[in-house]
């Protein structure tokens, strides 16, 4: 359970710590942690087998969370948001080597899609960092990236 609380208060810190300081990017991607979060917290507490086959409820959370992360990668004018959507993808995969292998222990299971998180914080802390050094630096650092088409 202290993993657990640990866990929050790191995504809590980080999370702020994005809206705070961070640009438009940052700020959607700490924001749909923290739903996630709540969304994967609420399902938890709801009677279901404990990890004992690929938890649908919580796949679709994942689901939800890569989807909104694919769409700041692609529009945002940035790098980390591709390493974070990569690694999430690596969450949702780990739910496929469960519907594979139903003999996949558990505890695996469980720690294996909730582990990745944490790179994925220390990711957008990075990016944060960066996006407010540059803006600090040369005063501007745009958000988005020009889309073709769009006016400049």
């Amino acid at each position: 359970m202290i993993h657990i609380l640990i866990y929050y208060a790191l995504a809590l810190a980080t999370c702020w710590f994005a809206v705070r300081h961070g640009g438009v990017p940052e700020r959607i991607v700490a924001i749909a942690f923290l739903l996630a979060a709540s969304g994967s917290s609420a399902l938890a507490f709801t009677a279901r087998p404990a990890f004992r086959s690929v938890d649908g409820a919580l796949l679709s959370v994942d689901l939800a969370l890569l989807a909104g992360l694919i769409a700041v990668a692609l529009f945002a004018n940035r790098f980390w948001p591709i390493w974070i959507s990569a690694l999430h993808l690596l969450a949702i995969a780990v739910h496929g080597v469960r519907a594979y292998d139903p003999a996949l222990v558990p505890w695996m299971y469980a720690a294996a899609i909730s582990k990745i998180a944490y790179p994925m914080l220390a990711l957008l802390v990075i990016g944060t960092e960066r996006h407010r050094r540059r803006r600090s630096s040369h005063g501007i650092d745009p958000d988005w990236s020009i889309l073709p088409g769009s006016p400049h």
